[in-house]
C-alpha cells in the first residue's frame, strides 16, 4: 500500500470517528424535569426557576414508572404551572458581556 493510501485511509478514519464522537456529545444534551407535583418536560438545558422547584433527571429517566405526567412544550427556559395548567415561559437574564456566562469576572 502507497503512503498515499495509508494517509487517505487514516485521515476518513479519523474524520469518522470524529463524526460519531459529534453526534454523541449532541445528543446526551437533554433532560427530563419534573417539579414537585410530578409535572414533567424535555429540556436541553438546566436553568434555576426561582418560582418553582424543579428536578433534573437524565433523557432516558422513566418517568411513566413514578406516575407522573408528561407535558409537550416548546422552549427550554421554562416550567410547567400545575395550579394554572400551563407552561410558563422564562426569558433568561442577559449577562453584561453576551456570552451567555452568569459569573461576574
Amino acid at each position: 500500500m502507497t503512503a498515499r493510501k495509508l494517509f487517505l485511509n487514516g485521515a476518513f478514519g479519523a474524520l469518522a470517528g470524529a463524526a460519531v464522537l459529534a453526534l454523541t456529545a449532541t445528543s446526551a444534551s437533554a433532560y427530563v424535569v419534573c417539579n414537585e407535583r410530578g409535572d414533567c418536560w424535555h429540556s436541553s438545558v438546566k436553568y434555576e426557576y426561582p418560582e418553582v422547584k424543579v428536578v433534573y433527571y437524565d433523557d432516558d429517566w422513566d418517568w411513566k414508572s413514578h406516575h407522573y405526567h408528561w407535558h409537550d412544550v416548546s422552549g427550554d427556559y421554562g416550567y410547567w404551572d400545575s395550579d394554572k395548567n400551563a407552561w410558563i415561559t422564562v426569558h433568561p437574564m442577559k449577562d453584561h458581556d453576551g456570552d451567555g456566562d452568569h459569573d461576574d469576572h
